[in-house]
């Protein structure tokens, strides 16, 4: 379901670059206003839409990353530890099967001894 999502999400994203193209925009740097208290020159960018888009998408999905892998490892280390803690229980459970048929089997040749004991 992740993948889907984050496939989807991509297409949606690369078909805005497409359909912006040809667009522009402007991002204020420094404000003329603000320039102008500080004395120095007022700084603009102009930007392709599509490469501010697609800027905009690599943030995020750097954000994310950041946001989330101490989350994701700290999960991966808490499910590694329930695997190999559900490993001991299934090999001492086995084992403890294993020491049950041995007592089992002690029982059935010292039932037949007895039983062979008692008709001679």
């Amino acid at each position: 379901m992740q993948k889907a999502i984050s496939i989807i999400s991509t297409l949606i994203i690369l078909f805005l670059i497409v359909m912006n193209y040809q667009d522009t925009a402007g991002i204020t740097i420094l404000s003329s206003k603000i320039a102008g208290i500080l004395k120095i020159a007022p700084h603009a960018i102009t930007l392709n839409m599509a490469l501010y888009t697609l800027i905009i998408f690599i943030l995020g999905e750097i954000s994310a990353i950041f946001f989330f892998a101490p989350l994701y490892t700290s999960l991966k280390e808490k499910f590694n530890a329930y695997k190999r803690e559900l490993e001991k229980d299934s090999i001492s459970s086995s084992s403890a099967e294993a020491k049950i048929q041995v007592l089992e089997n002690k029982i059935t040749v010292l039932e037949k001894a007895l039983n062979d004991a008692l008709n001679k």
